[in-house]
């Protein structure tokens, strides 16, 4: 079974001069995706490049060795037309890794080995196809986003003049009480209509927020659910350090974010900042990349300072602008402290919470405000010593009805299956092990043990 959401019909050419293959990825594609994928074939690079012309397409799959242009030739020019294209590239068992390289340095996104295997095939297709909902799904939320700031915008035009308005009709009507409280009544409901836009706006808002946040899951295959537990922690400690109601909502945000500037670095880099958030040794520049990317976005330039600053130091010795002590903005020295808390954790699974606090401790008053470590211990505190050791692992096929999840599930796509907390039952364990056939479940599944 196949798991697709609605995303338009997709254009897939296949090129191979081999028409055996050609008939079967067609019957391969027609069974699994039916009108999801419209169809289109070539027999030599030379009309492959003409269909690209005509069709511009989502999706080519191409053979490596033919007579003409052969796969690399194409994969290269299609590169150079700046094409979106998805193309993945197949060839025989044979040099299959000097060719998985070749595709690579050509541009291609995949490669596959002939003969090509069925759910091989179904799971690239998949996985583009959710790729372009996911695409069109954030592009949908800024369209909307940018309609509501400019209704919000026009809205503050029309109050200005409102303004300028009543002050006219209260120096020409002078003492009329009468006029002048209908005029308060109108001036009082355009300013609902305002806190009305305004809590649409923060809603949107808070569907962009969880656009950005799945986008980052999907990235972080070693330590999924971390954005979600270093806010947690986040606010714990804001609330606890007494903070008011906007900053535990900024600070709750960024927490959420505060790795969306690993996602935009190349694959090296990435690994670089996931290396530096866990043991504080070379620092990329993934803050200021998150920085730089939420300021496009309106209403967002205080959660991107708090970013930009998390890897700062309480004496002075962080980067990138060497900020000290409380001149560190207050979220940035609390989100530096969680994040590189739950890293740890993750880390070290072997070491007791007491001793984590105990390495961490050694770095308060450094790296560390002396507050919001003061702040941690009561957090940890409050939560109970066992309160994590109360769950027990499980493989897929292990599970059974009346189990509860301890953590969400995800796929190796990155595909959120499950939050936390579901109970399941029968239809649920159906779909999961039907999806798990299609999208293998990443890793063990966290349940909570029943006392």
């Amino acid at each position: 079974m196949t798991l697709l959401v609605d995303v338009g019909p997709k254009k897939f050419l296949c090129i191979d001069d081999d028409r055996t293959v050609l008939r079967i990825i067609k019957q391969i594609l027609s069974k699994a995706f039916g009108s999801q994928v419209v169809y289109y074939q070539a027999t030599s690079g030379e009309e492959g490049m003409e269909q690209i012309e005509n069709l511009d397409p989502d999706i080519i799959f191409c053979d490596i060795q033919m007579p003409g242009i052969d796969g690399f030739e194409v994969c290269k020019r299609v590169r150079a037309r700046q094409s979106h294209a998805a193309i993945i590239l197949m060839s025989a068992y044979d040099a299959e890794e000097d060719n998985a390289t070749k595709a690579s340095e050509s541009g291609a996104d995949a490669f596959l080995s002939k003969p090509v295997k069925r759910g091989e095939l179904i799971f690239a297709v998949n996985f583009v196809l959710r790729l372009a909902q996911l695409n069109d799904t954030v592009y949908e939320k800024n369209k909307q986003l940018e309609k509501s700031l400019f209704q919000l915008k026009e809205f503050h035009q029309k109050l200005s003049v409102l303004n300028h308005e009543l002050i006219a009709d209260k120096r020409r009507l002078g003492a009329n009480l009468k006029d002048m409280t209908e005029l308060n009544e109108q001036l009082g409901s355009k300013n609902s209509q305002i806190s009305s836009m305004i809590d649409e706006l923060a809603s949107r808002s808070d569907s962009t927020v969880g656009v950005l946040v799945n986008i980052i899951e999907m990235h972080q295959s070693g330590h999924r659910g971390h954005s979600e537990r270093v806010a947690e922690i986040s606010v714990s400690i804001a609330e606890k350090m007494g903070l008011s109601d906007p900053q535990v909502h900024n600070i709750k945000t960024a927490a959420l974010l505060h790795e969306l500037g690993i996602v935009a670095l190349p694959v090296k880099e990435e690994k670089k900042g996931l290396i530096s958030e866990d043991e504080r040794g070379e620092i990329s520049n993934h803050p200021l990349i998150g920085e730089m990317l939420l300021k496009g976005f309106p209403g967002f330039e205080l959660v991107a300072d708090v970013i930009r600053h998390l890897h700062e130091n309480v004496d002075g010795s962080g980067i990138p602008d060497g900020l000290y002590g409380d001149r560190i903005p207050v979220g940035s020295r609390i989100i530096s402290l969680a994040s590189y808390f739950d890293h740890f954790k993750l880390a070290n699974p072997e070491k007791p919470i007491e001793e984590v606090l105990r390495e961490l401790g050694k770095k308060s008053g450094v790296i560390f405000d002396e507050q919001v470590f003061s702040c941690l211990n009561e957090y940890v505190e409050s939560r109970g010593a066992d309160s994590e050791d109360k769950t027990i692992e499980c493989a897929v096929f292990a599970l059974t009805e009346g189990m509860e999840l301890a953590a969400d599930i995800y796929s190796e796509s990155g595909i959120n299956l499950l939050r936390k907390g579901t109970v399941l039952d029968k239809e649920i364990l159906s779909k999961v092990l039907r999806f798990h056939n299609v999208d293998p479940i990443a890793g063990s599944i966290r349940v909570k043990q029943v006392s």
